[in-house]
């Protein structure tokens, strides 16, 4: 990607900077033309309606927004033009060439004076350099870097949805329960860093570091990592696999109330009514068994989910009827899912505030490619807009808005919101209490699970103390050893699985003694190679969980025997 950027803007320093013709609205007739042409090109996904701001959603919102101001538009002498093109690859995807070859297309083309868009993260950010370099503000909606306040990207507004305020609410929900002593889990999908870069509060300032997991489509994988590594819990992945997750931890006395899940989902795609799902039922699966509804049901008492907030104006409403109408009518597609078109509304909204500004601007004897003052203007203005109220920071960031959903009405599983986040004030509003498990908010860093040290813990966990041991070992070599001592291992789980997911690999044999209640716990590693990971064998002493995984409770690379004298100890 850098080597495509150096080749682009190598290009580029070849063009030569366009001109700015335009001059202030009501100057003298004889030195500048009636009309002044705004000319705003688009760079957003043609086709693929999985992208909240495909074309289709958003070219309804930007005519209702250009409708709606065609009034002052006429009156300030402005004709506004729009000139799109698709960011799409050939097989629908957003792509970051597609995206700076026609960015660069359209300066040759059109010569705009503002772009709008990308919604996507990787071609948004190479967008974003790009409008630095020609001096372009770019108004964006969507997904974004954490990088918004980097020096080349400064010409860039951010009009929605997550950034810096998910980050600021995640840090008034860790402050608020006191969970700041203990690195929060991350699973996101493969390769999707924009979603852990949401959440790295230690980048951004934020009092706690984070351990990072891309999330692994063996589902028990992510359930031993998540057990090692921190009791608060973000997971970002598609609901499907959410309760896949879900189920597997269940299986595993996970979601007794130890833990709190947060998933993020900020189009609330998973409170969505769909197929076999009801509304505010995200547990729900396709499954007919009544025991799995009733084990999901169950487990996702643990799980509090993170969305934007929509507003509820009348407003709003009639803009979104009016984007749904015309989507179909002049696009024949359907977009009938409420939180999508919240980013139509945050780019219909972010041309309102540019094309103010831009008059304020040509008023004051700027001109339309004055860009620092024209981002001046913005950042000073707040406009209502039909996504509520529209204002910009000091790092041309939109102050967004944020509901927390938990499932208040445990009986019939139904999520309800139960708590506010308001940007522009930068604080929690609460609606309701959270029905947590045990009657209290888990504890980040329980006593006497990661930290082993002091006369105090007693007989705790081998997997805890295992863990502690080999957490603390850079290196473990042939001959390196590990041992627990008075452990009492909690039903239902096993210490096997997490030391082979540990640093150590091999090309030989891990040994190991399975505990018993009472008995300590050895892991000595006899022989080969030290690899990054071995993968995890499937050892689970809960029938259903067995069940469920169909995987083999054993793993070649493994020798488990158990032992009853608890004076002896395998020394292998």
């Amino acid at each position: 990607m850098a080597t495509l950027l150096l080749l682009f803007f190598g290009a580029l320093r070849a063009l030569p900077a366009a001109p700015s013709t335009a001059r202030p609205v009501g100057a003298n007739a004889s030195a500048a033309p009636s009309v002044v042409e705004v000319r705003v090109g688009v760079l957003l996904p043609g086709r693929n309606l999985r992208y909240p701001w495909a074309w289709p959603r958003v070219a309804p919102a930007l005519r209702l927004a250009l409708e709606a101001l065609e009034p002052q538009l006429r009156h300030a002498g402005f004709a506004v033009r729009t000139a799109f093109a698709s960011t799409e690859d050939e097989n629908g995807i957003c792509d970051f060439r597609e995206a700076l070859l026609e960015a660069t297309g359209l300066e040759n083309s059109e010569d705009p004076d503002v772009l709008l868009g990308p919604g996507c993260w990787d071609p948004g950010y190479l967008v974003a350099h790009f409008a630095h370099y020609r001096q372009l503000p770019l108004l964006r909606a969507g997904l974004h870097e954490s990088r918004s306040s980097s020096r080349d990207m400064n010409t860039t507004v951010y009009a929605g949805l997550a950034g810096r305020d998910l980050k600021a609410f995640e840090a008034n929900l860790h402050q608020h329960f006191n969970w700041t002593s203990r690195p929060v889990v991350v699973i996101s999908p493969e390769g999707d860093y924009w979603e852990y870069s949401l959440l790295n509060g230690e980048e951004n300032g934020g009092p706690y570091p984070l351990t990072h997991r891309p999330g692994s489509p063996k589902q028990w994988d992510n359930a031993w990592f998540i057990q090692a590594f921190g009791r608060v819990v973000y997971i970002l992945m598609s609901p499907e696999m959410l309760r896949d997750v879900m189920h597997l931890l269940e299986a595993q006395n996970m979601t007794n109330g130890d833990y709190v899940f947060f998933y993020v989902d900020i189009l609330g795609e998973s409170l969505r009514a769909e197929g076999h799902r009801e509304a505010a039922k995200p547990w729900q699966s396709k499954s007919k068994d009544s025991r799995d509804m009733r084990y999901l049901r169950e487990a996702f008492q643990t799980v509090l989910v993170i969305t934007s907030h929509e507003p509820q104006t009348p407003e709003y409403q009639r803009f979104q009827s009016q984007v749904i109408l015309r989507a179909q009518r002049d696009f024949g597609v359907s977009v009938n899912d409420s939180l999508g078109t919240l980013v139509a509304g945050c780019f219909h909204d972010v041309l309102l505030l540019y094309l103010r500004a831009l008059n304020e601007t040509l008023r004051e004897g700027g001109t339309k490619r004055d860009t620092s003052r024209i981002l001046e203007k913005m950042r000073g203005l707040k406009i209502q807009g039909v996504t509520g109220m529209v204002s910009i920071d000091s790092d041309n960031e939109r102050e967004m808005d944020f509901n927390l959903w938990a499932m208040r009405d445990v009986e019939s599983g139904e999520y309800q919101v139960v708590a506010h986040y308001v940007g522009s004030e930068k604080r929690i509003k609460w609606l309701g209490p959270i029905p947590w498990k045990k009657g209290s908010p888990p504890l980040d860093n329980p006593p006497c699970v990661y930290n082993m040290d002091g006369s105090s813990c007693g007989k705790v966990s081998s997997r805890g103390q295992l863990w502690a041991c080999l957490s603390r070992t850079d290196d473990l070599l042939p001959g390196s050893r590990c041992e627990t001592s008075h452990c009492v291992d909690p039903p239902g789980m096993d210490a096997v699985p997490l030391a082979a997911y540990s640093i150590i690999g091999n090309h030989g044999s891990l040994k190991t003694s399975d505990s018993v209640v009472g008995s300590g716990l050895v892991l000595k590693v006899s022989s080969g190679t030290i690899l990054r990971s071995l993968p995890l064998p499937c050892v689970f002493r809960r029938t259903r969980g067995l069940a469920e995984t169909g995987h083999p409770t054993t793993h070649p690379s493994l020798t488990l025997s158990r032992k009853t004298d608890t004076r002896t100890r395998d020394s292998s």
